[in-house]
């Protein structure tokens, strides 16, 4: 890395925080062989202070949707238990529709909804039949539309197929990339490592420990779409198996035709670029003015953002809770291709 030019991305950062675009944030500058990472700001302001710590566990809201619903669902894959190809209701046989499949669900192209309408009203076993009952809008049809159903029932899928997305995650996900402190709902020993987000008088006051995502608190803490729990070392670990070609601790993670896949946008002729899950290298997403044809780029909505070039081999993990103690701040969102471009000046 250029050590100078770090200087002026921690330089960057520390004004972020200061000028209050997150309470708190860590940030993983991640190459082939080397790794920097670092506290900055605080992981709870109200109802009192405490300082970010590396080992701070994030919520990370969409971030789930590619780190852990579409990494199960690849690994189905490889298991033979699906393909890319297949027809949801093949699979969840409650499902209304019958033509939507596996690809159309993880690149957002299904021409579902983004949301389920009047969730706030429902109990979970409603939501779960609304997301059953979804039907195709006309009007999004040959359009990636980015969409929360998709991913929730590309965990439903997971759960017929093993009975848990949160068991089958630890099992084919977690324990294997030695993610020690990722998990869907926190035990009560984890949730003073937790951050803070959003006060929501409606659930109690600041929302720590458990999933901020509304359909995610419904659904119990566990759904395809958000509810996983992190920390900035233990996502490096999925980005240091990417860079070594599926391989982790000597450990092939992923197959070489699954890593293609990733590299591969399934949207070509649409109107965004994504991969199986993930954004690649679209213009029109925050990912700086210097990546490759091989980026793959996801956000969430508390905050969280991940970026990684597989082409130049590098990555920048932002983990920060940007809606403590209000969803009403968005300067991170604006900054986020600022950070980018300094993360790729270490190239330099």
């Amino acid at each position: 890395m250029n050590y100078a030019n770090l200087e002026k991305l921690n330089a960057l950062l520390e004004h972020l925080i200061e000028d209050g675009a997150a309470a708190g944030m860590n940030v993983a500058v991640i190459t082939e062989n080397s790794k920097w990472m670092k506290s900055f700001g605080n992981r709870q302001n109200v109802p009192t202070v405490e300082a970010a710590t590396l080992d701070t566990i994030w919520d990370m809201a969409s971030c789930t949707k590619v780190l852990t619903t579409t990494t199960c669902i690849l690994k189905l894959r490889e298991e033979g238990l699906l393909d890319l190809d297949t027809k949801v209701k093949d699979i969840l046989p409650m499902l209304k529709d019958e033509t939507v499949t596996v690809k159309e669900l993880l690149n957002h192209s299904s021409g579902f909804p983004a949301d389920i309408n009047g969730y706030k009203a429902m109990t979970k076993e409603e939501m779960y039949e609304a997301a059953f009952a979804i039907e195709k809008q006309p009007e999004l049809a040959g359009k990636v539309h980015y969409s929360d159903v998709n991913f929730i029932l590309l965990g439903l899928i997971v759960k017929q197929l093993k009975g848990s997305l949160d068991s089958y995650a630890q099992e084919v996900m977690y324990k294997p990339l030695n993610m020690n402190s990722t998990t869907f709902n926190p035990a009560p020993e984890l949730k003073e490592r937790c951050a803070a987000y959003e006060d929501l008088p409606a659930r109690g006051g600041v929302v720590r420990g458990i999933v901020h995502d509304g359909k995610g608190f419904k659904f119990e803490g566990v759904s395809g779409h958000a509810g996983m729990f992190s920390t900035i070392e233990d996502v490096s670990h999925y980005v240091e198996m990417l860079f070594n070609g599926g391989i982790y601790n000597g450990v092939r993670f992923f197959r070489e035709d699954t890593i293609e896949l990733l590299r591969t946008c399934t949207t070509a002729d649409l109107n965004e670029r994504r991969s199986v899950g993930w954004v690649i290298s679209d213009p029109n997403y925050a990912l700086g003015k210097r990546f490759s044809e091989h980026t793959l780029y996801h956000t969430g909505f508390s905050g969280p953002s991940i970026l990684i070039d597989l082409d130049k081999k590098i990555a920048c993990v932002v983990l920060a809770n940007r809606v403590h103690p209000s969803r009403d701040n968005k300067k991170i969102l604006t900054a986020r291709n600022d950070i980018h471009d300094a993360v790729y000046a270490l190239l330099d």
